[in-house]
């Protein structure tokens, strides 16, 4: 008996230590991979020296020392890095761009490239500011498919898969009949070809378009026979999970459906990858059940918890690694949470939490702009000063050039010339690695610039996730458009070396935003009068904003009728100090005695107050519809008045 019972301790030991060796050498896997993504390759190989050896392990080696590695090695690396939550795709994305170029090899296809690149643009098209970014690489990698015959069926499945992107442009824009119907296509190749994987993944897309169209029950079917589908493939993908998050917020909000819920969060919260993503949904969850229900039991033993303030807080300390955007939407669900089952106090407590966190991203998006204009500001005057001095180092040169030749001076006075020139030299040299720190931190806020107005951008979305409200919706949808403005005059401000903002094309980008936003039946025919039109980014953001809520005004009021639909923005440089911006519709017009510096709108009041803020006047009249007649100083006309 008493040798049983030593056995059995020492399996138990044995089997303690096994699993510490797991959880560290999976540790480890992660420290390796972060500095493989930060190129920090030293420190990757000390780190790499400490693991056991695996498949992946030996991958791992293979990218460090950048030896004979595979597209099946980079698929499999992205794939895995992709799945951390700590890691920022934007890091992920600049990895595939520099090592994972596209196969000379054209002899056959090759699936793991194509796949890679598929996934990279899948994560780049869901962020508004690299839009642009992967409608680039998806063009490349349609050039790259186009070189083989589409009679093989690999070419056939992958030419039928990078069809997502085209999808959710079309989800983007709202397009729900083209989007929808290029999803029944998808769906009908990949049962020719009888892919399930292909079929699972557009039965998902088709139910982002369901939801679109507010048809609930539709939405659960379609996303219930996609999970069937997935489950029949031996590794799970993305969507998988994906649609999991979908199912259970569609039950939560349908009610009555508890034992698929729980079967549900059970999955979800059984994969790492995912665990962290499934608090925020438990806590939703646990909002709508009873004090004494029973499935709340059932979640406060499984979390060892004696009630929901204990589970909330023991969410919050689990999810702090989230991103803000994350991690905001699990305060709010807990304050959700702690209201329905009467932590009144606490619940407001984890509101504010909230207000805090998204006033801290706010402030600093600001703060973050207004440093990287002012970076830009330094380098430029640090540009200037290098140009001066090189210009004084060439004149050095040839004064002592001339002096050389025809004076024949003392070598006294050319070694003092010399030292003086290596002097300058070595300055120079001070200076340019000056410039470069410079340049690699305007490169890093700009970068964090974007990430804020995304984040501001998806804090607009969430807020207006569950309004029904129109008219609280309407609100919503206009403020993301003020975001989205203010992000493209950032976006122009640095494709333009002079530090302004080109606004012929920015007019011609912000029209273009407008009119797929606000579709109609009827077509509008757009004329933009503006050449060589450029502004300081003090003048751009308010010009821009009023122009957007003008252009905004006529599309929801101007073009209702059936009627051919004219817009006419202009923008030109007048002989005095002024520019004028005159925005005309052919619409109905307006009331003759409606006042416009007496407005009651949001849109209408908040061009009011920029106007006044570039020092100029506003007037209102009706030719033929609604005309709009902007008079404006630029920051050097301004500053001279003040």
């Amino acid at each position: 008996m008493k040798f049983l019972l030593k056995i059995t301790f020492l399996l138990f030991f044995v089997n303690i230590f096994s699993q510490t060796k797991e959880i560290n050498q999976e540790k480890i896997i992660h420290k390796v991979e972060g500095f493989i993504l930060s190129k920090n390759i030293d420190s990757a190989k000390v780190y790499y020296g400490q693991l056991k050896k695996t498949d992946y392990v030996n991958i791992l080696e293979r990218i460090i020392k950048e030896g004979d590695v595979t597209y099946s090695d980079y698929k499999i690396f992205t794939v895995k890095v992709s799945e951390r939550p700590s890691n920022k795709y934007s890091i992920i994305s600049s990895f595939i761009d520099k090592h994972v170029k596209e196969p000379e090899n054209v002899k056959k296809i090759n699936l793991d490239y194509v796949d890679i690149k598929w996934r990279q643009i899948s994560n780049l098209v869901g962020d508004a500011i690299t839009l642009e970014e992967s409608s680039l690489k998806q063009n490349n990698l349609e050039l790259y498919i186009s070189k083989f015959n589409e009679k093989d069926i690999d070419v056939l499945r992958v030419k039928t898969k990078i069809t997502t992107h085209s999808i959710v442009m079309r989800q983007i824009q709202e397009n729900v009949e083209e989007g929808k119907d290029l999803c029944l296509k998808g769906i009908d190749v990949a049962k020719k070809i009888n892919d399930i994987e292909l079929q699972s993944i557009f039965l998902y897309h088709l139910s982002d378009f369901l939801i679109l169209e507010r048809k609930l029950q539709e939405y659960i079917d379609v996303s219930e026979e996609s999970l069937a589908l997935s489950n029949e493939l031996d590794e799970k993908s993305s969507y998988h999970y994906s649609n999991i998050i979908h199912l259970i917020d569609a039950y939560i909000y349908k009610g009555g459906y508890e034992k698929r819920l729980k079967s549900l969060l059970k999955e979800l919260y059984e994969n790492e990858n995912t665990k962290i993503f499934s608090y925020h949904l438990f806590s939703k969850f646990i909002s709508t059940l009873s004090k004494d229900s029973f499935s709340k039991k059932e979640i406060l033993n499984q979390f060892n918890v004696k009630n929901t303030l204990e589970l909330v807080s023991k969410f919050k300390r689990l999810g702090k690694d989230l991103i803000p955007n994350d991690y905001f939407r699990l305060l709010d669900e807990s304050a959700n949470a702690l209201h329905a089952q009467g932590f009144f106090k606490e619940a407001m407590s984890y509101k504010t939490d909230g207000v805090i966190l998204t006033r801290s991203i706010y402030s600093k998006d600001l703060s973050e702009t207004l440093s990287n204009y002012k970076t830009n500001q330094a380098i430029k005057v640090k540009e200037k000063e290098i140009a001066f001095q090189n210009e004084k180092i060439a004149l050095y040169g040839l004064i002592s050039f001339l002096l050389i030749i025809f004076l024949l001076i003392s070598l006294y006075i050319l070694g003092k010339i010399r030292k003086q020139s290596k002097e300058l030299t070595e300055k120079n040299i001070l200076i340019n690695k000056s410039l470069k720190e410079k340049e690699l931190l305007v490169r890093e806020v700009h970068h964090r610039v974007k990430n804020n107005f995304q984040i501001v951008s998806s804090l607009l979305e969430l807020q207006s996730k569950n309004i029904e409200d129109e008219k609280a919706l309407e609100l919503a949808k206009e403020g993301k458009n003020r975001v989205k403005s203010m992000a493209l005059i950032h976006q122009k401000l640095y494709q333009n070396k002079s530090g302004l903002v080109d606004f012929d094309e920015y007019i011609e980008l912000l029209v273009k935003e407008l009119s797929s936003l606000y579709k109609s039946d009827n077509k509008i025919e757009t004329e933009i009068i503006s050449k060589n039109m450029e502004f300081d980014v003090d003048t751009a953001i308010p010009l821009g904003l009023i122009i957007n809520e003008i252009i905004t005004n006529s599309y929801k009021y101007a073009f209702n009728e059936n009627k051919e639909s004219l817009l006419s923005i202009s923008i030109n440089k007048q002989d005095n100090a002024n520019f004028k911006l005159v925005i005309k519709d052919n619409g109905p017009g307006i009331s003759s005695d409606f006042d416009i510096k007496k407005a009651k709108s949001l849109g209408l009041r908040l061009v009011n107050r920029l106007v006044k803020q570039l020092h100029g006047t506003l007037s209102l009249s009706n030719e033929n519809g609604a005309r709009f007649e902007i008079l404006f100083k630029d920051l050097h006309a301004r500053q001279l008045i003040e």
